[in-house]
């Protein structure tokens, strides 16, 4: 007789195939570019603090005009993501709500990229964080789902690797980006006269 706890016996039972590493490996390249998305914050404030688009500090308790709300709109975002759409994948599959969310945040992210005020800034990181809080608990009930229980720690340990090793890739263009501007505009003064 085939129960449904037949069936998820048997699936648990079933080896660790390569085809089942590919998924996790695809898996674990998207939860690559949502930690890029959430690392991506840290690196980019000083930025915008600088070009004038948010002040240090945040005025009053929602100043949209300060970093703190930006960050604010990151994590309610996720938290909104994770919170309101999550049971969304039980609906309507993992993988699809996996691909949607991972586009969802890309363009988003990628409107926000062409903002020049606060308020258009921390409107978009807030779409975009929405998508970010859906994939990661998307990831954390897909793994489990594909990978059988023996080999579940060991999925996760690699798909930790393969995710947070963005971080450094996140970091290394904005520690570039100032020395090569320091560059740029010591070849742009005129040299002085003999």
């Amino acid at each position: 007789m085939n129960t449904p706890a037949s069936i998820a016996a048997r699936l648990d039972r079933l080896p660790l195939t390569r085809t089942i590493w590919r998924l996790v490996t695809l898996i674990s390249i998207g939860g690559a570019f949502e930690f890029y998305d959430i690392f991506l914050a840290a690196y980019i404030a000083p930025g915008l603090n600088a070009g004038g688009v948010f002040k240090g500090s945040t005025l009053g308790l929602f100043g949209i005009g300060g970093m703190g709300f930006f960050i604010f709109c990151s994590f309610m975002g996720m938290f909104l993501g994770c919170m309101a759409f999550g049971p969304v994948a039980d609906r309507f599959g993992r993988r699809s709500i996996f691909v949607t969310a991972l586009l969802w945040y890309s363009a988003a992210t990628a409107v926000m990229a062409f903002q020049s005020t606060a308020a258009g800034v921390d409107f978009w990181r807030f779409i975009a964080s929405i998508g970010v809080g859906l994939e990661q608990v998307t990831i954390d009930t897909y793994l489990p789902e594909l990978v059988p229980p023996a080999h579940r720690g060991k999925a996760f340990a690699y798909y930790q690797l393969i995710a947070f090793s963005v971080v450094p890739v996140v970091a290394l263009p904005n520690w570039k980006l100032p020395l090569l501007k320091k560059l740029a505009n010591r070849s742009l003064r005129p040299s002085p006269a003999p």
